[in-house]
């Protein structure tokens, strides 16, 4: 870079020595000042919040559950745990596969006289078009069928010209599932989200009770899965606060579960007999839920006993040392409603691990459950 100096003698010879100085002094001043500015950055949109609030202590004298991590450690395994990310865009239709409940219209190019229309995809997957016959088509795009076809109708008919055009497209399906309107499965033909979603089942199921109306879901509590995991969608936040960020787009095979308000239920799930939701009363304890649910199988772990309560997306979590209350060392703990409770196989040292295997544990059950009770509610066992 020039200096000051140099400058004014470059310019003096031009307009004068005063206005030189003058005129040197100024960038000497805004050099100066450049350098202080800091190197350019690239702000970086952060992304949503995933920690868990702080899980409450229990004290002594209250229960025998205690707090799984400090903050700081639930932070750092938080930051370095997978999460199963909901997608910003459509990506799936960036390529369409066919498959079962698709239908598609054929012809040969300059041969009017063969042309087929709305010919439906078998369940096994295959097509048949005039003498190509049970062609594979599951999984494969249009451009690849039509010179899967080419080649096979090649041996009857002279450098063929295949034109494969959609018909019906339904073959890409999404669920939803629990507290809406109609609930079932719908068909993925277009980029939809998941309150486009929630729309196309006629919306929030609602109750009316002295001429007031009521929502009957729990949002808190209700999540869209994909691949058997809980997404990062809060549909509490989208739906009641209109959050948008959590609008995301559905994939196929998306399953969209809307939790009941109305149910005093809890769940028993991990390693115990027979896990499930049951009925929730005054006197509801650890111990005694877990004896609705069987009892400890041979694999359980009875000195870390995870209690999630809360929304599903935010909960609060404790662990329940149960060999101690069974040996009378420890009170036992009451359960509230619609809490989890999660029998471990093995010792857990780090909250979220336990955590995100009771949530997939979780997730996995309700969905069962759902569906096979054909997409409606099911009620839980009379205990």
């Amino acid at each position: 870079m020039i200096s000051p100096f140099h400058f004014s003698l470059a310019v003096s010879a031009r307009v004068g020595f005063p206005a030189a100085l003058a005129l040197s002094l100024f960038v000497a001043a805004f050099s100066a000042r450049a350098e202080s500015f800091p190197e350019p950055y690239v702000s970086v949109r952060p992304a949503r919040p995933t920690t868990l609030p702080p899980a409450p202590m229990f004290s002594d004298d209250e229960t025998s559950g205690r707090a799984l991590t400090p903050r700081e450690q639930r932070r750092e395994e938080l930051d370095n745990a997978p999460r199963t990310e909901p997608d910003s865009s459509p990506s799936w239709q960036g390529r369409y596969t066919l498959g079962p409940g698709d239908t598609l219209n054929f012809s040969i190019f300059n041969r009017p006289d063969l042309s087929r229309s709305s010919v439906a995809i078998a369940p096994d997957g295959t097509i048949s078009y005039l003498q190509a016959t049970n062609v594979q088509a599951r999984g494969k795009s249009i451009p690849e069928l039509r010179t899967a076809l080419e080649r096979k109708l090649a041996e009857f008919h002279k450098d063929p010209k295949v034109i494969v055009t959609p018909g019906s497209l339904g073959s890409k399906r999404y669920t939803i599932i629990g507290r809406v309107r109609e609930p079932g499965s719908y068909t993925l033909d277009r980029p939809t989200t998941v309150l486009e979603g929630i729309a196309s089942a006629q919306g929030i199921e609602v109750g009316s009770v002295s001429g007031s109306a009521f929502e009957l879901a729990d949002l808190d509590r209700s999540f869209v899965a994909r691949h058997g995991q809980k997404l990062d969608i809060d549909i509490a936040s989208l739906y009641q606060r209109g959050n948008l960020e959590e609008n995301a787009y559905l994939q196929p095979n998306d399953y969209i579960y809307v939790a009941s308000a109305l149910k005093n239920e809890f769940y028993v799930l991990g390693a115990v007999n027979n896990p499930g939701r049951f009925k929730i009363t005054t006197d509801t304890t650890v111990t005694r839920a877990i004896n609705q649910a069987g009892s400890f199988n041979s694999q359980a772990f009875k000195m870390n006993v995870l209690i999630v309560r809360g929304s599903i997306h935010k909960p609060e979590t404790f662990v329940v040392n149960v060999k101690d209350i069974l040996e009378g060392r420890a009170p036992d703990v009451r359960i509230q409603n619609r809490d989890l409770v999660f029998v471990h196989k093995r010792p857990f040292q780090i909250a979220e691990k336990a955590l995100d295997s009771a949530i997939f544990t979780f997730v996995q059950t309700v969905t069962a459950e759902v569906v096979n009770d054909g997409f409606n509610d099911v009620s839980i066992p009379a205990q």
